[in-house]
C-alpha cells in the first residue's frame, strides 16, 4: 500500500522531484520518460488523487491534491513534459467518462464508410453510441437528417460575413407550406476537408438539441455539397454594433437586460452540461429591442483577427478566456462563467473590447497578478461586484449560472425601479435644479464614512466604485471626465448588495444629490485657481529659459495667452521639485551669454517645445496618439544629449560628474513619462483616464525642468573653462 508522506513537489525538465525540507536537495520521484498513463479522480471532502502509471512497475505513483482542479492542472503540465520530451502528439491523460457524461455526451458524425458499417453490424460501437440518441437509430444516412432542408426551398441574397468555414449569407426559405421566412445561412467551402466538414456539421449537430427562448434556432440543413447551415436570421444583427449604433437610447436597465437573457441561455446549457466556450457579443444576436439570443457554437465567428490568438491548429479567443483555458485549455462551466462575465463587461462598455490596451501574449500576465477589467462609467456596482466573483482565479468560486440568473434578476429589478423613480424625481424637479448655477445646499445628512486604500493598482481597481448614478448624476452641462471615487475597504472581493449606499427614500437622494453638486462645485473652483497659478509658474520657468522669447515682439510667445487645455483634467500638475539645480550659479542661466552655434540651448529649447506641444495637444488626442507626442519629446531628448556629449570632452573635469548625473536623470525622467504614457493609454476607457493624463504632464513637466537644469550646468562649465563669450548689449 506505500506510506503517506507530505513533501514539496518540484515539476520541471529534469523530472518529478520531492523535497521534504527547504535545506534538503531535491529527490527524484519519476522521469518523465518512464511514465505510461496519467489520471486524475475525485475522492473524500472534494480532495483528488493524481496517479501516475510507470514502465517497469506494476504499483503506480500516487500524489494527492487539495483539490480536483490543483491535480488536473500537474497533470496537464506532467503530459506537456512527457509529450514535450518524448517528441510525441499523444496524450497520456486518462479521462474517466462519467455515467452522466455518457448519457448527454454527443456522438462525432461518422464518415460514409463508417455509416453503412454501423447499419450492417449492430454490434459495433458508433451503432451503441447513436442508439443513445432518439429517432436516429432508424434512419439510415445521417443524423441530421430530420433537419435536412431541399437546397432549391432556399434562395441565396447578400453576404453577411466571412465566417471560419465559408461566407454566410441572408437568405429566403420557403417552407412546405409556402410560409417565406428570413433566415441566415452558413455555408462550407467546397475544398473543406472531411475533418473540417465533420466540425461544420457538428454545430447542427448539437444545435437541433438545444431549445430556449434566448439561444438561436436551427431552421436546417442541406446536407449536398457545398452543405448549408440554415438558422433564423434578426434583424438588428450582431450585438456588439447594435451597441455602437444606438448607445445614446439604451439605457442600463436594457443593457443588464440582456445580460440575463444571456446568462438565462448559459443556464440551459449548464443543465445540459454542455460548453459554449465563446461567449462574447459578437455570439449574441438582436432578435429585438427587448430580446437577444446565443448563437454561434463555435464556427462562424464575425470578428476580427487580432481577437483570436492562433495556438498550434486551434484559434482561441485568449481576452475573453479564463486563465486555466490560457494556461492548459481547459474548458468547462467555470470558465463559461468568465467569459461571461467579460460579455458582462463588453455590454456594459457598449461593444468595447476587453483588454484592447494588451496584445494577446501579454493578457495571461495581467490576469496571473490579479488584475481584472475596470468597473465600466454607467455599471452598477453591485453588477461590477458580480463580476468580480465570476474573474476569480480559482474556478470553483465562482457562481452558476443558476445563481447568476437569480442575482442579475434582482438587479435589473433595482436598475430599473430606480431609473424609473429618477424619471419621477426629473419630472417633477423645478429647471433651476439642473442649471449649473449653484445655491447653499441643505444640511449634510450622515453617512458612512470611508478610509481610502492606497491605490496600487492603477489597470483594475477592483474594490473601487464610483457613487451611485441615483445618488450623484452629473449633468451634461457640466462636460465630461469628473468623476468622484468612494473606495470601500474590503478584505474580500466578494461583496454584497447592501455594501452598497442606497437612498431610503427620494428625499434623502435629493439631498445627496445636492451635496455632491456641492462638493463639485469646490473641486472645480480649487482647480481653476490651480489652473491659474500653474499657468503663472510655467511662463515665469520659460521667461527664466529664454528670456529672448518673450521680449521679441516679432516671436509670438510658445504659451497661448489663456489656458484652455487643463479644462480636460481633473487637477493641474504639481509643480515638479528641481532637484538638479544648485542654489546659485554665476553668471545667471541662460542670461546675457553668446548664443551663436550654441547646439546644447538650441535643442533644450526643442525639447521645451516639445513638452509644450504634447501637452496643449494630449487632451485632443486618442489614446493611440499619445505615442506621437512622446516619441518627439524622446527625440529631442536624444539630441540633446548627443550635443552635450560632444562637448563634454572639452569641458573641466570637475563638472562632468554633475552633467553626466543630470544626463542620466534626465533618462529616467523620459522612463517615467514613457509608462505614464501607458497607463493612460490603459485606463483610456476608465474614470482613472484623466489623472493618468495629469500625471503624464507632471512626467514632462518635469523632463522639461530638468532639461534647463542640464543647461545650467554646461553654462557654469563653460564659463569656468572661458568656452563662452558674454552677450554685450
Amino acid at each position: 500500500q506505500g506510506w503517506n508522506i507530505t513533501v514539496d513537489l518540484v515539476i520541471g525538465p529534469k523530472g518529478i522531484r520531492q523535497m521534504t525540507s527547504k535545506e534538503a536537495k531535491p529527490t527524484c520521484l519519476a522521469e518523465f520518460k518512464n511514465i505510461k498513463s496519467i489520471k486524475c479522480s475525485s475522492v473524500e471532502e472534494g480532495r483528488a488523487v493524481l496517479q501516475l502509471g510507470l514502465n517497469g512497475t506494476p504499483q503506480s505513483l500516487a500524489i494527492k491534491t487539495a483539490s480536483l482542479a490543483e491535480a488536473e492542472n500537474m497533470a496537464d503540465l506532467i503530459d506537456g513534459y512527457c509529450r514535450l520530451q518524448g517528441d510525441s502528439e499523444t496524450s497520456l491523460i486518462i479521462f474517466p467518462r462519467r455515467e452522466r457524461e455518457k448519457r448527454i455526451s454527443l456522438p462525432q458524425i461518422p464518415h460514409l464508410e463508417e455509416r453503412q458499417s454501423t447499419l450492417s453490424d449492430s454490434l459495433s460501437v458508433d451503432s451503441e453510441i447513436y442508439a443513445e440518441i432518439p429517432d436516429e437509430s432508424s434512419r439510415p444516412r445521417s443524423g441530421v437528417q430530420h433537419y435536412g432542408i431541399s437546397r432549391e426551398d432556399v434562395t441565396l441574397g447578400r453576404i453577411l460575413g466571412e465566417g471560419f468555414f465559408g461566407e454566410v449569407y441572408e437568405g429566403i426559405y420557403t417552407t412546405p407550406k409556402g410560409e417565406r421566412i428570413n433566415v441566415a445561412v452558413k455555408t462550407c467551402k467546397k475544398d473543406c476537408s472531411p475533418e473540417n466538414k465533420d466540425k461544420f456539421l457538428s454545430e447542427a449537430v448539437l444545435m437541433k438539441k438545444l431549445d430556449h427562448p434566448h439561444i438561436v434556432k436551427l431552421i436546417g440543413i442541406a446536407e449536398e455539397e457545398p452543405t448549408w447551415i440554415i438558422m433564423e436570421l434578426y434583424p438588428y444583427g450582431e450585438l456588439g454594433q447594435y451597441l455602437e449604433q444606438n448607445k445614446p437610447c439604451l439605457p442600463v436597465p436594457t443593457l443588464i437586460l440582456y445580460a440575463l437573457q444571456i446568462s438565462k441561455a448559459l443556464a440551459y446549457l449548464e443543465a445540459i452540461n454542455c460548453v459554449h466556450r465563446d461567449i462574447a457579443v459578437r455570439n449574441i444576436l438582436v432578435a429585438s429591442p427587448e430580446c437577444v439570443k446565443l448563437g454561434d457554437f463555435g464556427l462562424s465567428r464575425y470578428i476580427e483577427d487580432e481577437e483570436y490568438y492562433k495556438a498550434s491548429v486551434t484559434r482561441l479567443p485568449i481576452k475573453w478566456m479564463s486563465p486555466e483555458s490560457i494556461n492548459f485549455r481547459r474548458f468547462t462551466t467555470a470558465s463559461d462563467v468568465w467569459m461571461f462575465a467579460v460579455c458582462m463587461w463588453e455590454i456594459l462598455s457598449y461593444g468595447k473590447q476587453p483588454f484592447f490596451w494588451l496584445e494577446n501574449k501579454d493578457v495571461i500576465g495581467v490576469l496571473e497578478r490579479g488584475d481584472r477589467l475596470p468597473k465600466p462609467d454607467l455599471c452598477p456596482p453591485v453588477l461590477y461586484t458580480l463580476m468580480t466573483r465570476c474573474w476569480d482565479y480559482d474556478p470553483s468560486e465562482r457562481p452558476k449560472f443558476k445563481d447568476l440568473v437569480c442575482s442579475l434578476s434582482d438587479i435589473y429589478l433595482m436598475e430599473k425601479e430606480l431609473a424609473k423613480e429618477q424619471e419621477r424625481n426629473n419630472r417633477h424637479r423645478p429647471p433651476k435644479i439642473m442649471e449649473p448655477s449653484f445655491q447653499e445646499p441643505p444640511p449634510k445628512p450622515s453617512r458612512p464614512k470611508y478610509k481610502p486604500p492606497p491605490q496600487s493598482n492603477l489597470l483594475a481597481p477592483k474594490l473601487q466604485f464610483q457613487v451611485s448614478r441615483a445618488l450623484a448624476p452629473v449633468p451634461k452641462s457640466w462636460g465630461g471626465g469628473f468623476w468622484l471615487l468612494y473606495p470601500l475597504v474590503t478584505t474580500s472581493s466578494t461583496h454584497q448588495e447592501e455594501d452598497f449606499l442606497r437612498p431610503s427614500s427620494r428625499e434623502e437622494a435629493q439631498k445627496l444629490w445636492e451635496m455632491e453638486r456641492l462638493k463639485m462645485r469646490q473641486v472645480l473652483d480649487k482647480q481653476q485657481k490651480q489652473m491659474v497659478e500653474d499657468y503663472q509658474w510655467l511662463r515665469q520657468e520659460e521667461k527664466s529659459l529664454d528670456p529672448t522669447v518673450f521680449m521679441n515682439n516679432n516671436v509670438p510667445p510658445l504659451l497661448p495667452e489663456k489656458e484652455t487645455d487643463y479644462t480636460e483634467f481633473t487637477g493641474p500638475p504639481q509643480k515638479p521639485p528641481r532637484l538638479g539645480a544648485q542654489p546659485s550659479i554665476h553668471p545667471a542661466p541662460t542670461a546675457n551669454l553668446d548664443r551663436t552655434d550654441d547646439l546644447v540651448y538650441s535643442n533644450v529649447m526643442d525639447l521645451v517645445r516639445a513638452v509644450l506641444q504634447l501637452k496643449n495637444e494630449i487632451s485632443l488626442l486618442p489614446p493611440e496618439g499619445y505615442i506621437l507626442v512622446v516619441k518627439n519629446v524622446g527625440l529631442s531628448l536624444r539630441k540633446l544629449i548627443g550635443s552635450v556629449d560632444e562637448i563634454l570632452p572639452i569641458l573641466p573635469a570637475a563638472s562632468r560628474t554633475e552633467i553626466e548625473g543630470t544626463q542620466k536623470l534626465l533618462n529616467k525622467d523620459l522612463a517615467e513619462l514613457i509608462n505614464k504614457m501607458r497607463l493612460a493609454q490603459q485606463n483610456a476607457v476608465t474614470s482613472l483616464s484623466e489623472e493618468c493624463k495629469r500625471q503624464m504632464l507632471t512626467a514632462s513637466h518635469t523632463l522639461a525642468v530638468d532639461a534647463k537644469n542640464l543647461l545650467d550646468a554646461v553654462d557654469q562649465a563653460k564659463v569656468q573653462a572661458n568656452l563662452v563669450k558674454l552677450c554685450l548689449e
